[in-house]
């Protein structure tokens, strides 16, 4: 006997044989719009062509239809709202607790990297001293003398840096020998060559490059009581020492293009408190023997003041 399968919207309930399938009917729980097929295969076709089918009143009692081996689901019926909301909640959860976790570690990370490029850029700005310590040495060994802070003219007025002098030492010969020294450094027959940016006078801890004139500046400054106007003293003056004598030094604040002749100070009136520091703490400066140290923003004023004369007498502890 052939078996009967009924279909209303998306479920199909069978196999059925004819004698339930009749039962069904008479308890209205098939109805004529329902579709029905005969045997495992073939198209469904309403129920009210099937002879003999409907014999009493009809019901719409689908929901009382006997569930059993008898009745099938289909298995594409779609999964209930509930569970996609709750899907869509956890996902949405996880979301921003990723973001969340992402904002810590980045904010956790972000002083190291921080840090780190402050790190490097203090580095290369040591190198630059040390390119000038280098210079000034191969200065004085071929004049047997340290550069002039800067130099005056006739009449007093400013004509070249410490920082123009040493140029041919730290390969720059040629933009040297294109400066014509019977002018001033600002004079407009020496213009293109004052403002050219030299990258060994730049620290790059600092953003300000340029002057309010356009001109390239040095985030260096000479010691005043080594280069002063028209004077450069000699190493064997130094009786404190070289080791104990700041030669050039990190400025933080107030630059001047590397081309001015009065690019110089005592050490102690630029570095140190209430002065703003160069990198954070505080200033590297090149000593009188080529080496690199840094400077607290907090050294002992009577230290650093030992620390900028060449002929103090003072005694240097740690610093």
């Amino acid at each position: 006997m052939a078996n009967w399968y009924v279909k209303r919207g998306s479920q199909v309930a069978g196999p059925l044989t004819r004698e339930r399938l009749n039962q069904l009917a008479a308890e209205g729980k098939v109805q004529k719009t329902d579709l029905v097929r005969e045997g495992e295969e073939g198209e469904f076709h309403a129920a009210a062509e099937v002879s003999d089918l409907f014999t009493s009143s009809e019901t719409s009692a689908w929901d009382e239809f006997e569930s059993g081996p008898e009745t099938e689901s289909l298995s594409r019926q779609p999964a209930p709202k509930s569970s996609k909301m709750s899907l869509i909640i956890i996902l949405a959860v996880v979301g921003v607790g990723g973001l969340f976790v992402v904002g810590i570690l980045l904010a956790l990370l972000l002083p190291a990297v921080q840090q780190a490029r402050e790190a490097a850029r203090r580095s290369q700005s040591k190198n630059n001293l040390k390119q000038i310590g280098l210079a000034m040495h191969n200065y004085h060994e071929t004049h047997r003398i340290l550069p002039p802070g800067g130099t005056l003219t006739i009449d007093g007025a400013p004509s070249q840096s410490w920082e123009t002098f040493i140029l041919p030492f730290i390969d720059e010969a040629p933009l040297y020998n294109q400066i014509n020294f019977h002018y001033a450094w600002n004079h407009h027959t020496n213009q293109d060559i004052f403002t050219k940016e030299m990258p060994f006078y730049l620290n790059p801890n600092i953003e300000e490059k340029v002057s309010p004139e356009g001109l390239p500046l040095s985030h260096y400054m000479g010691n005043e009581l080594l280069m002063g106007p028209n004077r450069g003293a000699r190493f064997r003056e130094v009786n404190d020492g070289l080791a104990n004598t700041i030669m050039a030094f990190e400025v933080g604040e107030n630059f001047k293009p590397w081309g001015d002749p009065t690019n110089f100070a005592v050490p102690a009136d630029r570095i140190g408190r209430p002065n703003r520091s160069s990198t954070t703490g505080g200033n590297q400066v090149l000593m009188g023997d080529g080496s690199v140290r840094f400077v607290s923003e907090n050294i002992d004023p009577a230290v650093l003041k030992a620390l900028s004369t060449p002929n103090g007498g003072e005694r240097i502890d740690e610093y």
